[in-house]
């Protein structure tokens, strides 16, 4: 008995210990050494705007920034990343790049980190959101195949359901499905769904503006001001969920979580289209 105590404290005071916000991780899309040509780039910095570093540079000859995404593992010690035909995996210091799958995009870790959520169109030339463990083995596919772009889906805090963007006929659209398949549903209009770290709400933006929902889609909030003549992109929630990180017009800008005091954080000279926030 005071063994199960014990371990009954010990699994409570873990559960208690507070998150910390660590490292951003930025996929930016910036000019080459050689001059008018563009490249991927991985950069990490501070939610402050210090310790700016490249720890990845993925070249192109035909001047095009070719990677779709990339996210920390929950553990921080690896990135997943994906090019729209292939997923990888590397270390956070960018080195030991091993290859995943030969299909896929839009690549993201599962809350545990022991499956990777991605779309693909394997044989059918239809999209579907699929998942698969880190060694490659393991796939299995969520969703049916559907005749339009799917893109972004992100896992749950606690595992059980993936948020995702579809895009047809000039909408975009977001879904959540069961990881097993089931209860697949559309929230309504929107792209680019991440999850907050109590999964009681869905970030999201219109391409003008950063916006949350209840994992239902009712309870819409707008916390940013529309911007017409500036593109915005991507938004996702700090691990603590007191702040947000979004990107707009290629500038990687930091908010409370209820969408006051937003601040530009990223280099003029970097053009940021995706951000990711580490555990620290």
């Amino acid at each position: 008995m005071i063994a199960l105590a014990l371990c009954a404290v010990s699994l409570s005071a873990a559960h208690a210990a507070p998150v910390r916000n660590g490292r951003l991780l930025l996929l930016t899309c910036d000019p080459t050494e050689e001059g008018s040509q563009r490249s991927s780039h991985f950069r990490t910095m501070r939610p402050d705007g210090g310790d700016f570093r490249t720890i990845a540079k993925f070249n192109s000859s035909d001047n095009y920034c070719y990677i779709d995404r990339a996210t920390w593992s929950p553990d921080g010690r690896r990135i997943v990343y994906s090019t729209g035909i292939s997923i990888w995996v590397m270390r956070a210091d960018g080195k030991r790049r091993r290859l995943v799958l030969n299909d896929g995009g839009y690549a993201s870790w599962s809350p545990n980190g022991r499956e990777i959520v991605f779309t693909a169109s394997p044989h059918t030339g239809q999209l579907a959101v699929w998942r698969v463990r880190p060694d490659g083995n393991g796939v299995r596919q969520v969703t049916p195949g559907v005749e339009a772009d799917l893109y972004e889906p992100s896992w749950s805090p606690d595992g059980r359901t993936i948020a995702f963007t579809q895009y047809l006929k000039g909408e975009e659209t977001i879904w959540t499905v069961r990881v097993n398949g089931s209860r697949l549903r559309k929230l309504g209009r929107g792209r680019w769904p991440d999850w907050s770290p109590d999964g009681r709400r869905i970030i999201f933006t219109d391409g003008l503006s950063v916006w949350t929902m209840a994992p239902n889609g009712g309870s819409r909030r707008r916390l940013t001001p529309p911007v017409l003549e500036d593109e915005t992109n991507q938004a996702t929630y700090s691990p603590d969920g007191t702040r947000i990180a979004f990107t707009r017009a290629g500038r990687l800008w930091i908010m409370t979580a209820g969408g006051k005091r937003a601040h530009i954080v990223s280099p003029v000279d970097t053009f940021v289209g995706l951000v990711d926030w580490r555990r620290r």
